[in-house]
């Protein structure tokens, strides 16, 4: 609910959110790689909705189990769930704790990809979950030199958040016991509350005796591919999604050898349609509801998407998802996303659209939300 405020302005309003380190696991002094976040209990972490959404939108999106298995479209939903027209971003209004428990993990993950990227420099496809089984953190990116990875956690209640860092440390040993050492082991526990409660963060690292040799199965080529099945589900192509991500994975089994492309996905195209920001132009859909329709993979959650249309007093929204054409075509070679990401200068140049805002990330996605 927006009320006196349109959606872009709430969307472009940047928030600040106060920052704990936990006392369970302060940073490690001895660690520079950890200066970057030290003064956030002073300053907060700052973010407009309008990036958050986007790294939701795109990081959650789930790989497909099937080449028609369809994501949630969770940029739309948030515009439903959040109440972004109060001084603090909270949830509105009760829902059931499926949809409440996703959707708070889901802000963690947003606020946990957008802190990685600012504050380590973590290329925008380099964050992604971790492979292989076990108990072990969510998230893993490098720089190039330093080698990190995270722990997301998201809940919307306050008391909660203790729990959530303790469980991460016990992730943490996990790791250790298999061997696995890194630069970078960062927790963050993030409380977005409801009906306009003040949200808060916590991060935590606890000190480390030793360093030993990272085990990482897979290498930047393979998350790009990893990242990218994500963008493809973002713009809606399953078929595609699912497709590259059989490929990543025979990528990932032996890595001197590519089996399969896309190529032959690029039917899907005529799925999509053509916008124009700042002269580039991205393809991608329209979306008017953030369920997939007649989606075996989310049938318990229609009776919520029921509770929540019945509270919306405002007006609807839809959202367009896409991706720029060059880094979409480069998907269609025999070495797809094999291209430099864009720079954070040239995403900043996007604006609007016909008088809508516009969020692009260096991957090349886009999202831009307009009245239906």
């Amino acid at each position: 609910m927006l009320p006196n405020q349109g959606l872009d302005e709430c969307l472009d309003r940047t928030h600040t959110i106060d920052v704990d380190i936990s006392v369970d696991g302060p940073l490690p002094q001895g660690n520079q790689a950890y200066n970057t976040l030290r003064n956030l209990p002073q300053t907060g972490f700052t973010f407009t909705p309008r990036s958050l959404l986007h790294a939701i939108g795109c990081k959650t999106a789930a790989l497909p189990v099937s080449s028609t298995d369809e994501c949630l479209q969770s940029a739309l939903l948030y515009t439903q769930i959040l109440n972004l027209g109060s001084e603090y971003l909270s949830f509105q209004g009760a829902y059931g704790s499926d949809l409440q428990a996703n959707r708070s993990q889901e802000v963690g993950i947003g606020i946990t990809c957008l802190l990685a990227e600012r504050h380590f420099n973590i290329p925008w496809d380099q964050l992604g979950p971790l492979p292989g089984p076990g108990k072990r953190f969510d998230y893993r990116g490098t720089d190039g030199t330093l080698k990190c990875i995270f722990e997301s956690k998201g809940t919307s209640r306050i008391d909660y958040q203790s729990t959530q860092i303790h469980d991460g440390l016990e992730k943490k040993i996990a790791h250790h016991y298999r061997g696995d050492s890194f630069d970078v082991e960062l927790i963050v526990s993030s409380f977005i509350g409801h009906n306009g409660g003040k949200p808060r963060i916590i991060i935590a690292d606890p000190d480390k005796s030793s360093f030993k040799e990272l085990y990482d199965r897979g290498d930047a080529r393979y998350f790009r591919l990893k990242h990218y099945c994500r963008a493809l589900q973002f713009i809606g192509l399953p078929k595609s999604a699912y497709r590259l991500n059989r490929y990543a994975r025979k990528y990932l089994s032996n890595k001197q050898s590519l089996y399969k492309t896309i190529r032959e996905e690029k039917q899907e195209q005529g799925a999509l349609i053509a916008l124009n920001a700042e002269g580039d132009t991205f393809i991608g859909r329209w979306f008017d509801s953030w369920l997939p329709v007649e989606s075996k993979r989310y049938m318990k959650l229609y009776e919520e998407s029921k509770k929540i249309e019945a509270l919306i007093t405002s007006e609807k929204y839809r959202v367009f998802q896409g991706i720029r054409r060059d880094v979409y075509e480069s998907g269609l070679t025999a070495e797809p996303f094999s291209q430099p990401l864009l720079s954070r200068e040239e995403t900043s140049k996007y604006k609007s659209y016909r008088q809508s805002g516009v969020s692009v990330f260096t991957d090349g996605t886009i999202m831009v939300f307009e009245r239906q």
